[in-house]
């Protein structure tokens, strides 16, 4: 336990405790975000009951749930929220998970029923990892965590796994039956672990509408989507001990967020927002969030901004740590998500939100808005909508044509069998940085369905399955993702979109009011009007990306990526996984520092990421020796 705990001591700075009983250890270590968390003991223990409790969280409804414990509010001011778990699992066992509204992950060793009880929040913004074998159960909110158990393998990635990051495999897996290896379970989610081994696991919750939100009209929604944003940020921001952050884009989505934070008052009365952008003096060609961040700050006076320039950062930065970090391949943005992070630590910061999820719950962009009129006869609709997209949308009368309406009518099957063609009737995945052998042994084997890449033709006039799936498989994944990152800053990050009612109110919005007159963020922009900076309600739709200048940053250290190559291509281990030629014809398409699109160099951002992962492979396997 000790050793487990030493792994986790970024997550408590403010100490670090466990409870053994028997067979049965669990740990705690604590860092104090809200006025609650001054009372906060733990691991918090009932002798009488055999049960002993451990939680990371936060608690949104803590006065409803008082109410229905019958516990004072003299009482609840001096309660922590992980008392109000253990006082909630007591009266109601594991149905108390979806009388609970928050973050949360929490686990219960019942010695009476002989059974632990894991439990995840509702969109996994806590997460829960285990390995287990016949004999043992060993979880923690860190991989790092279990590999400091001797029975723990710091293996590396299986080979299926290398080829489904290489190959973008999308498709979700519950891994949680697995043994002698590191999974986790869904979001939603309470697995219980028998003392005979026997692992149950049941969906207490999963993405869907709030039927009280269903039916409604224009006017309803716009006052809802005010309403229950702005809670979601209010409770994230309520009892604070430290000033709030945020990974800050001057988007819609985080701006919305921060411009609703200003009706919350937060200690040093500041929303420190960390943003990556061009200098200052730049005036090129790339496309950045500056302007729009300027404007922010200039209408909302609790904006303490703090720039990222990425000056002396690229993907090769920190690459060696992340790997001893996180036991797992870095991605192309590792570098900038890591000074974001870091700048908001050392700024004070301790709870942090970003706009992540927007894009698939309030604010779709609806890029088949005017395919779907079509499909469904709204005829009148459709001609409205026509001149709104095209003065918005950035393309000519033939590119909307083309790209908003037919691509978007063509069923999938048709789609496919026209990138085949384009592709020489190739495999769709074919110019991803994979190996081809190796991606034909995996599909053959039935580890990777072709129809579940991330390129593969999709009905896209269905928008709100498409919403559901993608809320469907974030809340699959097993931990947080950046979360995990930001937890090793000493950063509890959390996601106002990603909360529950964000997601029930999103999923009974009609799909025509994802878009109108052109504009896709049509309710954002109604509902936060007079929040906004005024410009955001004529502004483009395109997005600003964190890495502006990615193009320019490849192309200044090609040179050392080319001879990397030409290092690893002689390893017979990596060769088998990665087909480095491509790497190279990818890194050739663009072939200057001037030819980029903003952030959307897709065959630059392929070529990197295949690099990344062979960079990994070599690392855990050790084929440089």
């Amino acid at each position: 336990m000790d050793r487990l705990a030493s792994a986790m001591a970024h997550r408590g700075p403010d100490g670090v405790d466990h409870v053994v009983a028997g067979s049965v250890g669990l740990g705690h270590g604590l860092m104090r975000i809200t006025r609650e968390d001054a009372f906060e003991i733990q691991p918090l223990t009932d002798r009488a009951r055999g049960l002993i409790l451990v939680a990371d969280c936060r608690l949104d409804n803590r006065e409803e749930l008082a109410s229905a414990l019958q516990i004072e509010g003299t009482v609840l001011t001096r309660m922590s929220d992980s008392a109000l778990i253990f006082a909630a699992y007591k009266l109601w066992g594991e149905d108390c998970a979806a009388r609970l509204l928050g973050d949360f992950a929490f686990a219960v060793w019942d010695g009476a029923a002989e059974k632990l009880v894991l439990v995840r929040d509702h969109m996994g913004q806590r997460g829960i990892l285990f390995f287990r074998t016949q004999e043992y159960f060993i979880f923690a909110s860190d991989r790092r965590a279990l590999w400091k158990h001797p029975l723990v393998p710091q293996r590396p990635l299986s080979d299926a796994e290398i080829g489904r990051m290489l190959i973008h495999d999308m498709a979700r897996r519950d891994g949680s039956n697995e043994e002698d290896k590191i999974t986790g379970f869904s979001a939603g989610s309470v697995l219980t672990v028998h003392a005979d081994g026997r692992l149950e696991t049941r969906r207490y919750w999963q993405p869907r509408a709030d039927p009280a939100h269903e039916g409604k009209d224009e006017a309803y929604y716009i006052a809802a989507y005010r309403r229950v944003l702005g809670e979601a940020v209010a409770c994230r921001l309520r009892r604070l001990q430290a000033p709030p952050g945020i990974i800050f884009s001057g988007g819609y989505d985080s701006a919305g967020i921060a411009a609703l934070a200003g009706t919350t008052p937060v200690p040093g009365g500041k929303l420190i927002a960390a943003t990556s952008v061009m200098p200052a003096d730049y005036r090129g060609t790339i496309r950045h969030a500056r302007r729009w961040v300027e404007m922010c700050a200039r209408d909302m006076k609790w904006l303490d901004v703090r720039y990222v320039t990425r000056e002396g950062l690229n993907i090769l930065t920190g690459l060696q740590e992340h790997f001893i970090e996180h036991g797992a391949p870095a991605g192309n943005y590792h570098f900038v998500q890591n000074a974001l992070l870091s700048t908001l630590a050392k700024a004070g910061a301790r709870l942090i939100m970003d706009g992540h999820g927007g894009d698939y719950t309030l604010n779709p962009r609806g890029q088949a808005a005017l395919a779907m009129h079509i499909r469904k006869g709204q005829w009148r609709r459709f001609f409205t909508e026509l001149p709104g997209h095209r003065r918005l949308g950035g393309k000519s009368w033939w590119e909307m044509f083309k790209g908003d309406i037919v691509n978007m009518l063509l069923p999938a099957w048709i789609m496919t069998i026209r990138k085949r063609i384009q592709l020489g009737f190739a495999p769709i995945w074919r110019d991803q940085p994979i190996a081809e052998p190796f991606a034909r042994e995996l599909i053959d084997k039935g580890e990777i369905d072709p129809r579940n890449l991330r390129l593969s033709a999709r009905a896209r006039t269905e928008m709100r399955d498409q919403l559901r799936q993608t809320l469907e498989r974030i809340a699959s994944a097993p931990g947080p993702g950046i979360g995990m990152e930001a937890a090793y800053h000493g950063l509890d990050l959390t996601r106002p979109f990603h909360d529950k009612r964000v997601v029930e109110l999103a999923l009974a919005i009609p799909e025509e009011l994802y878009v109108k007159n052109g504009r896709n963020r049509y309710l954002a922009c109604m509902a936060l009007k007079d929040i906004y900076p005024r410009e955001f309600q004529t502004r483009w739709r395109r997005n600003d990306d964190e890495i502006p200048d990615f193009q320019r940053m490849a192309k200044a250290i090609e040179p050392q990526i080319l001879a990397d190559i030409a290092r690893m291509e002689k390893s017979e281990v990596l060769t088998r996984y990665i087909d480095f030629a491509k790497i190279r014809r990818l890194l050739a398409a663009r072939p200057t520092a001037d030819d980029h699109n903003s952030g959307w160099e897709q065959e630059t951002l392929l070529a990197l990421g295949g690099y990344l992962t062979a960079r990994y492979i070599e690392w855990v396997r050790r084929d440089n020796r």
